[in-house]
């Protein structure tokens, strides 16, 4: 894994979320990271810095893609990753569509996901 310049994170974790985060991870592969619960304390804190990636938890709430399109608004070529179930594959394609990369994952999986989106160069798009 290349993380040779380490990218800072916004992590929006829904609290009753299935994937349970290891904030030591986070640590280790990012510069920076905030974690939030909730999108407007998400929105303040993307007002105020800048984040290379921006990580959304949406497999609890998927109607919350409102947090997307804000955040797009603020600036259109933002890093977004959205956290899917792998039971929740459906909403996969519209969340693309947004120009979202769509991570579906059993939560087992969950830090080998932190690990690959670590990888991503938000300037390329390409990961590794």
């Amino acid at each position: 894994m290349n993380v040779t310049k380490k990218k800072n994170l916004l992590y929006v974790e829904d609290p009753k979320s299935q994937f349970k985060t290891n904030i030591d991870l986070l640590k280790t592969l990012y510069a920076n990271v905030d974690k939030v619960a909730y999108y407007d304390e998400a929105l303040h804190l993307f007002d105020k810095n800048e984040y290379d990636i921006v990580l959304y938890d949406i497999s609890m709430h998927p109607e919350k893609i409102r947090f997307i399109k804000q955040i797009q608004e603020k600036k259109s070529m933002q890093a977004i990753f959205t956290l899917l179930l792998d039971t929740a594959e459906d909403l996969a394609f519209g969340l693309s569509q947004l120009g979202v990369n769509v991570v579906v994952i059993d939560p087992s999986y969950f830090d080998e996901a932190l690990k690959n989106i670590a990888t991503f160069n938000p300037k390329t798009g390409d990961v590794g």
